[in-house]
């Protein structure tokens, strides 16, 4: 009784229903995500190309985008909008869709149509320019003459290509020992002077050797040539010590006495000199034309125009004014 009670036992298991959630998991946000990080990536790598292009280098792809080439004062000017839909026949064998292009095209030229300007007003905004820091440096080159009382050592004079700053000797100073290019304490004080001046205008600077018409008897081992050049080198280092970025210099020249200021005494003091040349824009361009195409992209400017010879005699009036007025004092 007790094996067929044991037999007859019926063992119930109960299994419970698994809850699923109401949701199901997908990969979307992964690929939310991935879309985040490259848009992150993309704008790191934008910062970090901006970061590393120069403020020149920015300008040129500016100008780029505007439209400008730089070949020589040339441009790639915007197509004419002729129809309906802003393009001409040449435009419509380029582009098919015609009405995108000329919305992209009309908003290009309303976008940048203020910054444009005239070549002829660009090239007398230079000129202009120009001048006023010409004026601004010969008033502070005579103050530094009048400061060092040598009114008879240091001279201006405008001339087209720029302002030309005269050294010289006279009876009391010298600016080096007869037949040595080694500068005096009075003039490398003087120099030192003028470095910081010249170091603030963005202009170009030559600077040229003079002796007086002595000469020496060997003229193989060592001549005036030489001895013009060393000076001029002397004064570029005297000026490079006071201040004046190397990069300023554009040519060092040695004329010897080939351009005597006094014919009639070769051998006058006031032959014995150093010229400082700083070079207008135009000038500086019209020296890198003659040497060799340095950068297509300066302006060009006529130094025989109208603009020019205004600076001039306003430069000129403005110089005379000043020595009148220093002779009445």
């Amino acid at each position: 009784m007790r094996g067929q009670a044991r037999s007859t036992h019926t063992t119930i298991i109960k299994r419970s229903a698994k809850k699923h959630h109401a949701g199901v998991h997908t990969g979307a946000w992964k690929v939310a995500f991935a879309d985040f990080t490259l848009a992150m990536m993309a704008l790191f790598m934008v910062l970090w190309i901006v970061g590393a292009v120069s403020e020149e280098e920015r300008h040129e792809i500016m100008s780029h985008i505007h439209g400008n080439t730089i070949f020589s004062n040339q441009s790639f000017l915007s197509i004419p909008l002729k129809n309906k839909n802003g393009a001409d026949k040449n435009f419509e064998m380029l582009h098919t869709n015609k009405t995108r292009d000329s919305m992209k095209e009309r908003a290009r030229e309303n976008r940048w149509k203020e910054p444009f300007k005239e070549p002829d007003q660009i090239r007398k905004e230079v000129v202009d320019k120009s001048a006023t820091e010409m004026q601004d440096l010969s008033r502070m080159v005579l103050e530094i003459s009048k400061a060092h009382n040598a009114q008879s050592n240091l001279n201006i004079e405008m001339v087209p290509q720029g302002l030309r700053i005269l050294i010289q000797d006279d009876k009391k100073r010298e600016m080096f020992p007869r037949s040595s290019a080694l500068l005096t304490p009075f003039f490398t004080r003087l120099l030192a002077e003028l470095a910081p001046v010249l170091n603030d205008l963005n202009n170009k600077v030559i600077i040229t050797g003079h002796t007086d018409g002595a000469r020496y008897r060997d003229q193989e081992l060592y001549n005036n040539w030489n001895l013009s050049g060393e000076r001029a080198m002397a004064a570029r280092r005297a000026l490079e010590r006071g201040g004046l970025d190397d990069a300023h210099i554009l040519q060092i020249n040695a004329m010897a006495d080939q351009m005597l200021l006094d014919e009639k005494d070769p051998l006058g003091a006031a032959n014995r000199r150093i010229e400082i040349m700083v070079l207008t824009k135009a000038a500086t361009e019209m020296l890198y034309q003659f040497f060799g195409d340095h950068n297509p992209k300066v302006i060009q400017t006529d130094l025989s125009d109208q603009h020019t010879k205004v600076i001039q005699t306003d430069l000129s009036d403005h110089l005379t004014k000043e020595r009148q007025t220093e002779i009445k004092k």
